[in-house]
């Protein structure tokens, strides 16, 4: 992805951005009304134009700064339960959640719209036709904010339950996978750079993006070739190789633009990084098997999501062409399905393997997938191998093991 492009996508899910946008569209709409004064027939500006139009903006302004503020401590709630009852990871989408961020915004954005037209009318900044579409204006903004008022109440009864959570992780992560399926070399090809020059990491951090399209302008302008060595969710130390290239060693200068390309932060994020989705989910689960919580329930719903993103992704593998090597002059290695398998199955069956219901609804699944004809078909199948040894070797009660023999698919 083109790398301003994801730092506005990235800036987008941010709670302060929509917040800022509906503010500015808020103020701006309170001070152009009186811009169209001089198209408003005299009439409706005598019968619209007088007190009223400041008593709804009192009104506002006195009552959604404290439904502001109270949504963002809800908000804040449901962060810390989802941050407690599933894992911090899935945290975030709490935050980025679009329904929050909409409400949140437009109490924000309807708070200053109104103080700001009460300021203008105290100044005696509007004439009578600007007083009416101001009216008119309160009136919109009063229908908006009462329509956020009910989706936000409708939202807070499932914003912190532990299955809206699962189902916005499952979504996100379905995003990454289908994208994955699609392009699993990010629009390259296959192969290696022998005896090339190693570009080094310049911090340490988790990539986020790589920038293929950048990187292969500047491999055409250089006339070379560019092994890309990491994927987006690989974290990164000072000096560690990103990629190889071919030919001489450029200037520092021209190494510093071909870093520009990798995108470097603290934390993981979902964008192009598909394990990351099912490492979150395979978290959740594991924490649903701890002994302090024990909510096998949990690790099924888990374990039926994850079965669900891998086998769509195996669908449209299948139904996809895959990389046409547009990008010619970049290689890079597609993403281990093993990996993805075991992201998601390791916790359940390190922490599950001990209850029946969890290892049984493990190993079904497992068959299911293995089923699938290329690597996935072969790593679920190994992945089942691993399960059922360890489901065999902890389900001590009789009863519970001849369980599972009988349900759980060889």
């Amino acid at each position: 992805m083109n790398r301003w492009l994801f730092l506005i996508r990235r800036a987008s899910r941010q709670l302060w951005w929509r917040a800022s946008l509906y503010a500015l569209f808020g103020v701006l709409a309170a001070l152009l009304a009186a811009l169209g004064a001089d198209y408003v027939p005299d009439a409706l500006a005598d019968r619209l134009g007088g007190s009223s139009v400041e008593a709804v903006l009192t009104i506002l302004a006195s009552s959604l700064l404290a439904v502001a503020t109270f949504s963002l401590g809800a908000m804040v709630t449901a962060y810390t339960s989802v941050s407690s009852s599933a894992t911090p990871r899935a945290a975030a989408l709490v935050t980025g959640d679009e329904s929050t961020q909409k409400s949140l915004a437009t109490f924000v954005g309807a708070f200053l719209y109104s103080v700001v037209g009460v300021t203008a009318i105290n100044a005696e900044y509007y004439g009578p036709g600007g007083r009416a579409i101001l009216f008119i204006l309160s009136l919109a903004v009063v229908a908006l904010v009462a329509f956020r008022l009910l989706s936000w109440v409708s939202r807070l009864t499932s914003l912190a339950r532990l299955g809206h959570t699962i189902a916005q992780v499952e979504a996100r992560t379905a995003a990454a996978m289908q994208a994955y399926a699609r392009s699993p070399r990010l629009g390259g090809g296959e192969g290696r750079v022998v005896d090339g020059v190693e570009l080094d990491c310049a911090a340490a951090g988790h990539i986020q993006n790589i920038d293929v399209r950048l990187l292969q302008a500047l491999a055409e302008a250089d006339d070379r070739q560019v092994e890309i060595l990491v994927r987006p969710g690989a974290f990164m130390m000072r000096g560690q190789p990103l990629a190889r290239l071919s030919g001489d060693r450029p200037d520092e200068d021209r190494l510093k633009t071909y870093r520009d390309a990798f995108t470097l932060e603290a934390d993981r994020t979902f964008d192009q990084d598909p394990r990351y989705g099912l490492i979150v989910l395979g978290e959740i689960a594991g924490k649903a098997l701890s002994p302090g919580i024990n909510d096998p329930g949990t690790a099924i719903q888990v374990i039926g999501a994850g079965a669900r993103l891998l086998d769509d992704w195996a669908v449209t593998c299948q139904a996809a062409e895959g990389d046409s090597g547009q990008l010619d002059r970049l290689f890079i290695a597609a993403v281990s399905a093993r990996d993805m398998v075991e992201d998601l199955y390791a916790p359940i069956i390190r922490y599950g393997s001990a209850d029946v219901s969890v290892a049984v609804k493990v190993q079904k699944t497992l068959a299911v997938l293995s089923s699938r004809d290329g690597a996935l078909g072969q790593a679920a199948a190994q992945t089942a191998r691993w399960g059922r040894e360890a489901a065999l070797r902890r389900l001590d009660d009789p009863v519970e093991r001849a369980a599972f023999e009988t349900e759980a698919p060889c």
